[in-house]
């Protein structure tokens, strides 16, 4: 079959995965602008693309069926994937892939916003952000507001990994008694216990759980005021306020 030398403006051709689309203007081999005739969306590439039908409409959803990448930011610095393209990658998949829930059954029901389904978006919201590339930070979406599953530019920041891990629900975990509260069977009393400073500290024995929530809850919440200080001029103020007026619940 002879292949033609050259691709002219106003030619359709057929692409393996996203419909046809049209040449707008070609300018030579490696710069050809097309336009995709299912959505509007229009791309440079290269002939040879063309040619394969391996152009690509990143104006539709591509990852995990929800995500759209566009064209605007890379995804990519060099041979690596950029931190904003791994971020919310996994933001996704936290939030849309089966196998994921599978092992993470606390991300059941977590999505994410319209806004952030857009690459474009999240991309430039990351690098408005304080505390977005510093070493240890980590994208949260519940410390702002407890409960939370909405991943969003309202729910979101980026905390260090100490505040990330203190607010941590562990309601699946603890059982039929209050958070941080355990029965001794030797003693037939509540023991309390809190994680700070990657140490359990023993906060005491008491007659009922009721009682020992309460240690734990007046020693949870210093602490977290503690840590707040201590990263206060490195964190959003949204999130130092936050930790500031946080309460711990009984069925937290």
């Amino acid at each position: 079959m002879l292949v033609k030398s050259r691709i002219c403006d106003g030619e359709i051709y057929t692409t393996n995965q996203c419909g046809e689309i049209v040449i707008v203007k070609y300018v030579n081999n490696n710069i050809v602008h097309v336009k995709f005739l299912d959505t509007g969306y229009e791309t440079i590439t290269r002939a040879r693309q063309i040619r394969k039908g391996a152009v690509k409409d990143t104006s539709l959803p591509s990852v995990l069926g929800k995500g759209v990448v566009g064209n605007l930011f890379p995804t990519k610095s060099g041979s690596k994937l950029t931190k904003e393209y791994l971020l919310w990658t996994n933001m996704l998949k936290r939030c849309y892939s089966e196998n994921f829930h599978l092992k993470h059954v606390s991300y059941v029901g977590c999505t994410v916003s319209e806004n952030f389904m857009q690459y474009t978006y999240f991309y430039e919201w990351c690098n408005s952000q304080i505390g977005f590339g510093v070493e240890g930070f980590q994208l949260d979406k519940d410390i702002l507001s407890k409960g939370n599953k909405i991943y969003s530019e309202d729910t979101c920041v980026f905390v260090p990994n100490e505040i990330n891990c203190l607010t941590i629900n562990t309601e699946s975990k603890r059982g039929i008694y209050p958070v941080g509260v355990s029965y001794n069977e030797n003693t037939r009393n509540y023991s309390t216990y809190m994680s700070a400073y990657s140490k359990l500290k023993y906060l005491g024995r008491y007659n009922t759980p009721e009682q020992a929530f309460l240690a734990y809850k007046i020693a949870k919440e210093s602490h977290i005021k503690e840590v707040a200080e201590k990263w206060r001029d490195q964190i959003d103020p949204r999130v130092y306020n936050t930790l500031m007026n946080y309460e711990v619940n009984i069925d937290d």
